[in-house]
């Protein structure tokens, strides 16, 4: 027991000698550890306010999205905002939400600001623009939900293209969309697709699409009834005796 404790006294002291002689950087390196780790505290509290920022400005950026459009001159105060025509609004939207994302380009939600930019560009007729902004953002954008809706929404663009070559790419989208049953924008991708056919006077295709989304998102078993499903109702009857 004796030479134990002699053994673990001297090291000890080692221990202790070691620490006096070398105190200079031993305090570097516990001050480089009290740093880094108020560093990290640090971080994430700027992180969070960056993200509280950010939601703060989208919701602010919706104000003018969502705001009405009526026939006379355009009004924009803390309480209401009301705009006189759909060119004023739409030039507005453009400029606020793409302000905002050059100020919370970093944020988690920056590709939110992307997208409805992208949604008054296209609002706009400038379609090309907004197909290359949404483009952008759907990457980046921060759930599985939102990038299926966008891809979406890209198709469509796509589809009013002026380019052929462009069109196709959107249809050719379309149908991924509508054959892909976990993708959330599935129904709606059901929908679209079957109602580009019925302009396009292929009721065939039209019934085969339209029938589809009646089977998975309309039938009697379902407690909530799909809004897509009441829409096509309707024109099946006029193409399909089943319906």
């Amino acid at each position: 027991m004796d030479a134990l404790h002699t053994k673990v006294s001297t090291w000890f002291d080692i221990v202790i000698e070691k620490i006096v002689r070398y105190k200079k950087q031993v305090l570097i390196g516990v001050l480089a550890l009290i740093v880094a780790i108020v560093g990290l505290i640090g971080y994430s509290y700027y992180r969070e306010w960056v993200q509280a920022a950010a939601y703060k400005d989208l919701i602010e950026a919706l104000r003018y999205y969502d705001a009405p459009v009526a026939s006379g001159k355009t009004v924009i105060t803390d309480q209401t905002i009301e705009f006189g025509s759909d060119t004023d609004k739409w030039k507005k939207v453009e400029e606020v939400c793409g302000r905002c994302y050059s100020k919370h380009s970093s944020a988690g939600i920056a590709p939110m600001f992307q997208a409805y930019q992208a949604e008054a560009l296209a609002q706009q007729g400038k379609t090309e623009a907004a197909i290359t902004l949404l483009e952008s953002a759907i990457g980046r954008l921060p759930s599985p939900a939102m990038k299926n809706f966008y891809a979406l929404k890209l198709s469509l663009m796509k589809m009013d293209s002026d380019k052929d070559a462009v069109q196709k790419e959107g249809l050719l989208a379309l149908k991924k969309i509508a054959t892909e049953t976990g993708n959330y924008a599935h129904e709606a991708g059901l929908y679209y697709l079957g109602y580009y056919f019925w302009n396009q006077k292929d009721y065939a295709q039209t019934k085969n699409y339209w029938q589809q989304l009646m089977v998975k998102y309309g039938s009697k078993d379902i407690k909530q009834q799909s809004g897509f499903a009441e829409l096509v109702k309707p024109k099946l009857k006029l193409i399909s005796a089943e319906w």
